[in-house]
């Protein structure tokens, strides 16, 4: 019942309301900057050919205009493709995966990168050195360990000093965490 009194008082009148909006005047541009309103008007002055080449109607662009005939033909149920679309359509074709949890035989918790580019690190490297480094300290020294992963030796040096395995804290029957020192 709501829907057909919405509809009743929308549809009400609806020609003369019509009427009296097309009557108001139209919206004026906002006002131009000084600066910009004087440059336009010297452009004018200095090249009325142009203003005048824009406000008349180009007889031979017309006559093109109505010689172009544009037939849209669409097939039952399918539509005309262009490369793209096609592209699109086969990858949404693909099947989703079944399966959304976590490799069970990765041990890992993230994903290793295949190609890991000469001087950078994927984490697990970054672990592995940081290990090695930890467990003997003078046979892998940071200018072996920058041999051994390709890397640059400030880099080397600045991963022992600044970087850190990372460390589980579990929370036992919802205990508060412990806190880090000094915060």
């Amino acid at each position: 019942m709501g829907g057909a009194l919405r509809r009743i008082a929308t549809n009400f009148n609806v020609e003369s309301r019509a009427h009296r909006l097309l009557d108001q005047q139209k919206p004026r541009p906002a006002p131009k900057h000084p600066k910009t309103a004087e440059k336009i008007a010297q452009y004018q002055r200095e090249n009325p050919q142009i203003l005048e080449q824009q406000q008349r109607k180009d007889e031979s662009l017309l006559g093109m205009l109505k010689d172009v005939k544009v037939v849209s033909e669409e097939v039952e149920g399918k539509r005309l493709m262009n490369e793209a679309d096609a592209a699109e359509s086969q990858k949404k074709a693909r099947p989703l995966p079944q399966n959304r949890k976590a490799n069970p035989g990765s041990p890992a918790v993230f994903l290793e990168a295949d190609e890991v580019p000469e001087g950078r690190l994927s984490v697990g490297q970054a672990m592995e050195l940081l290990a090695k480094h930890k467990r003997n300290k003078n046979e892998f020294n940071a200018e072996r360990l920058a041999q051994d992963y390709k890397m640059d030796l400030d880099d080397t040096k600045k991963i022992l000093e600044y970087f850190q395995s990372f460390k589980v804290i579990p929370v036992i029957d919802g205990k508060d965490i412990p806190r880090i020192k000094g915060s």
